[in-house]
């Protein structure tokens, strides 16, 4: 097992490295660009835009740009004498940017005809490889500072959401397996494609409607009494705010979960080795919890992966319905303001979550089924 899991963090490095290319070049080739927000209604001349530009690095090609995000840019050019402009440089590296006028054009000398230009700073950038991801545009700080701060709400619902739908997933699952046909059996089935139906909003707004508008029993969003995540109580005394968005999320678990174990039990209970156990007079519920259960759970690790993903990196729609400070919201956010430093930190944040997800899925195999050997 310890080679396997070597082997497939081995295996996630070139993986994650096409998905932080996928992921920068989707950012470069989008419309607008960091420069139209930094200058957004202001009175920035055309000079300061074309020089914020080239101190931004955006004129450089695109390899170049991708490289100086990944690895930094303090390695590429660097100060020797002191003076506070970058002399050194790797080779691809154009040190000297051109002197503009007040229209954004290239100054010219009269005697040689040249073009005048002037040294840019040292680079300052770390990468991302090293937790450098700049800073956001619209908080002003480290991007990596304001994704750490949203992590505890995400994971606090997500935990929380996630023990609530696998725990009654795989119950109600169980249950109608073993009452196969009975009035269970056909509630359950029938809640599952209820509940399936319904889009998170929608039931979200409902569950607002009705508890926070109506009946006035639960908070109508947030985290805590106050914006401000530092003055939360302990969560035992603000479980009002975590019930309804717990709901939303865990109510499409039960359903899927409870069906993909009713479907497994089924198929297990017609093996072979269940009719032997019968036979030599095993209790029923013997049969079905000790020998139907547990390998009905091989195929459920499958599911796991992407609830273990869902798990660390949050649901934006839900987050945002109940105004809940997440890793979630906090993107749908950035997007809506274009704050790029940020947007990427969560993308990448989601793939190495992803990652770690599927790779903890195929791990939960070898736990549940012991036949399973991966050497």
């Amino acid at each position: 097992m310890t080679k396997y899991v070597i082997r497939r963090l081995l295996q996630a490095i070139p993986i994650f490295l096409c998905a932080t290319l996928l992921s920068y070049l989707l950012m470069a080739l989008a419309p607008g660009g960091p420069v139209e927000i930094l200058a957004f209604n202001n009175r920035m001349k055309p000079r300061e835009r074309e020089e914020l530009k080239y101190i931004l690095g955006i004129n450089d090609p695109l390899p170049v740009q991708y490289l100086r995000w990944l690895l930094g840019d303090d390695w590429m050019r660097w100060d020797n004498d002191g003076d506070g402009l970058a002399d050194s440089a790797v080779f691809f590296i154009d040190l000297y940017a051109p002197k503009l006028n007040d229209s954004g054009k290239p100054l010219i000398d009269d005697s040689s005809g040249e073009m005048i230009t002037r040294s840019l700073p040292p680079g300052t950038q770390r990468g991302i490889l090293r937790g450098d991801f700049g800073n956001s545009f619209y908080y002003k700080r480290s991007a990596m500072e304001v994704l750490v701060e949203r992590l505890p709400a995400t994971l606090e619902l997500g935990l929380t959401s996630f023990v609530v739908g696998i725990t009654l997933g795989l119950a109600v699952g169980i249950l109608s397996a073993v009452y196969h046909g009975r009035l269970f059996d056909q509630l359950s089935r029938i809640g599952a494609v209820i509940v399936n139906s319904i889009p998170n909003f929608g039931l979200g707004l409902l569950l607002l409607l009705f508890f926070g508008s109506l009946l006035k029993v639960l908070p109508l969003g947030g985290r805590c009494k106050t914006l401000l995540d530092p003055s939360c109580v302990p969560l035992p005394e603000r479980l009002e705010y975590l019930i309804l968005p717990t709901i939303v999320l865990a109510a499409g678990a039960v359903a899927g979960y409870s069906r993909f174990m009713r479907a497994s039990m089924l198929d297990v209970v017609s093996q072979d080795y269940i009719r032997t156990a019968r036979s030599k007079g095993l209790q029923e519920r013997r049969i079905w919890l000790r020998h139907g259960m547990r390998n009905a759970f091989i195929p459920i690790a499958t599911f796991l992966g992407p609830s273990i993903t869902f798990l660390l990196s949050g649901s934006a729609v839900t987050e945002q319905v109940f105004s809940w400070p997440g890793v979630g919201r906090l993107a749908v956010n950035s997007v809506i303001r274009r704050d790029y430093p940020v947007i990427m930190i969560v993308v990448i944040y989601a793939a190495i979550a992803t990652i770690l997800g599927y790779l903890m899925s195929d791990i939960l195999y070898g736990i549940i089924d012991p036949r399973i050997r991966y050497d």
